[in-house]
Formats: structure tokens, C-alpha cells, sequence
């Protein structure tokens, strides 16, 4: 194992308003819950390394705080040769303010309820919809605030004592160094990201997943009913949603046989397990049927026998 280095990240945090003062209990109650999602970020991305958050002289001015991010990294994948480790919590913690703030838009919407939601997954990024719009982020960021509750707690109570501050119009983080703002919540935003109405209903999701390859096990002709496959190793059962397909297939013009293999769209539904801590997948439907391969026939050469000199054949 390599040896523990060190990391910085400078911030500002600004609590945006008229005044120039803050309430000490408003000021601590988001400090140490910003820190908490710093800290459940840490763990995820690498268990072993520690994170610090010092407080630097404040500067005459709006109501700012100068933060700097010390992460001591324990050895693991974030070195000086790849990734800068607090540059990288940073970002992650801004999208996950992100993600916070544009799921919590839904449960403020009289009378209706947040949909489930629906994923889409590439290499390294995940597409979250909602029937408020959609939102990309990192896989990080969304497996970590799928899985913590104790990071879903720490976004929801930077903003508790924010809501009834009537001092603070705004929230932002800013990166000191760059100066570019990271994340921003105006005074409206404040209520909802404070409200844990939206998270309730995560408990359930739909991966969407394109150009799968699946191999056919067994062939089911009924209507609505699930063929079995194997997919990734592992034997499945899916339903065939693409009725342009089944109807080809109900009126013989393709035919499949058990080794065959396809070409599809597939939509997963998972359901989040407490014990494991993650979502795990739970049924499987086919969307779109987009190629057929059909299984190789290896067909074998007749045995030529050639006669001995005693006439025996060998």
C-alpha cells in the first residue's frame, strides 16, 4: 500500500442576504451538515482516507466562509499521479446538493406525488428522471445518495434552520480557487431541501439499458408471459413488451429455438434492499427486439474407414 498523502480544496460558502450576521445556531446546524455529506461521500469513495473542514478568517463583507477541504488519503485509488482527492469530494458533494435540489422539486407540488424513477445508465454517468424533467450526474453521486441516509440527512438539515432564517436569501458554495459556484439554493429552494417528502417514494427504480445481449433458455408463446434467458450469467425471466416483435413471432415469420440469442432494449425494476444497502434487481422486461441471432448448427462429417491389408476396416 502506498503512503497517506495530503489534499486541499479551497471553498466559500455564502449565505446570501442584507445582513452581515447569522444566527450561531442557524450558522452550525448547516456547517456540520454540509460536513456530514462530505464525510458520507469520503467513506464511499475511499474508506481508508480521513477529511478535515477548517474554517479560515472571515473577510470583511456579505456573511462568507472560507473552508478548506484536508483530505488525508489512506493509500488507495487517489493519488498524486491521478485524482486529487478533496477536488474530487468537493465536486461530488456539489451534485449531490444538485441531484437534492432538483428531486425535492416535485414534493412541493400540491397534490402530487413524485413518480418513480426512472434510470438510465452509460460508462460513468447516470440519467435521472422525474416527471419534473431529468438531471445527470456522476454513478458516484447517485449510488451515494441512493444509499445514505445519513447523506440525505445531512443535505436535508444544511437547509432546516436556513428555511426560517429571514436573514439568509441564499445559499451557495463556490470554489475559491476558480471562483465558479458550485451549487446555488435562493430562499424558495430552502423549504423543499429541507423536506424528506420526495425520498419516501426512492424505494423503487427502473435501470434502462440498450443493445443488451441476451440468450434464449426457453420460449414462451402465450401473451404477456415471460420467456426465460440468460443475461450477464444469470438466468432471467422477461417479458416481451415489443409487440411488433411478438406478432412476428406468433405468425411464424421468425422463428427461435432454445441457444438462440437477441439483440434488445430492456428495462430492469429494482427494489432497494435494506439489509444489503442497494438496489438489486427484481423483474426484467424487453422493450425493443432490435436483432435475432440464431444458434449455430455444427452438422459432423461422415467417418471415412480405410481397410486394412487383411481387409479390416479401421
Amino acid at each position: 500500500m502506498s503512503s497517506s498523502s495530503k489534499t486541499h480544496k479551497n471553498l466559500k460558502i455564502v449565505y446570501g442576504g442584507n445582513s452581515h450576521e447569522i444566527d450561531a445556531e442557524v450558522l452550525i446546524e448547516s456547517l456540520v451538515s454540509y460536513s456530514v455529506v462530505i464525510q458520507e461521500a469520503s467513506a464511499y469513495l475511499s474508506p481508508e482516507s480521513r477529511v478535515s473542514i477548517k474554517i479560515q478568517a472571515q473577510r470583511e463583507g456579505s456573511f462568507e466562509l472560507l473552508l478548506d477541504i484536508v483530505a488525508n488519503e489512506g493509500g488507495t485509488i487517489f493519488n498524486k499521479e491521478n485524482l486529487d482527492f478533496a477536488a474530487t469530494l468537493v465536486t461530488i458533494v456539489g451534485s449531490l446538493y444538485g441531484l437534492k435540489k432538483f428531486l425535492s422539486k416535485d414534493s412541493d407540488i400540491p397534490g402530487e406525488d413524485i413518480q418513480e424513477i426512472s434510470v438510465e445508465n452509460s460508462d460513468n454517468s447516470v440519467i435521472v428522471k422525474t416527471n419534473n424533467g431529468q438531471i445527470e450526474v456522476s454513478k458516484n453521486v447517485y449510488h451515494i445518495y441512493q444509499t445514505s441516509e445519513k447523506a440525505r440527512e445531512g443535505l436535508r438539515n444544511t437547509f432546516l434552520k436556513l428555511k426560517n432564517a429571514e436573514e439568509i436569501e441564499s445559499f451557495e458554495i463556490i470554489d475559491q480557487d476558480t471562483q465558479q459556484e458550485i451549487f446555488r439554493a435562493n430562499k424558495e429552494d430552502f423549504k423543499i431541501m429541507a423536506s424528506d417528502k420526495n425520498e419516501a417514494k426512492q424505494k423503487k427504480q427502473t435501470e434502462k439499458k440498450s443493445d443488451q445481449e441476451l440468450s434464449v433458455f426457453k420460449i414462451v408463446f402465450k401473451e404477456k408471459y415471460k420467456w426465460e434467458f440468460f443475461y450477464n450469467g444469470v438466468r432471467i425471466y422477461a417479458a416481451i413488451l415489443d409487440e411488433e416483435f411478438s406478432s412476428k413471432v406468433s405468425k411464424g415469420e421468425i422463428a427461435f429455438r432454445s441457444g438462440d440469442r437477441m439483440i434488445a432494449d430492456i428495462e430492469i425494476i429494482q427494489v432497494f434492499n435494506e439489509a444489503a444497502n442497494t438496489f438489486v434487481n427484481d423483474e426484467y422486461f424487453i422493450t425493443k427486439v432490435k436483432k435475432h441471432i440464431p444458434r449455430v448448427s455444427f452438422v459432423q462429417e461422415s467417418i471415412k474407414f480405410e481397410k486394412t491389408e487383411k481387409g479390416e476396416e479401421t
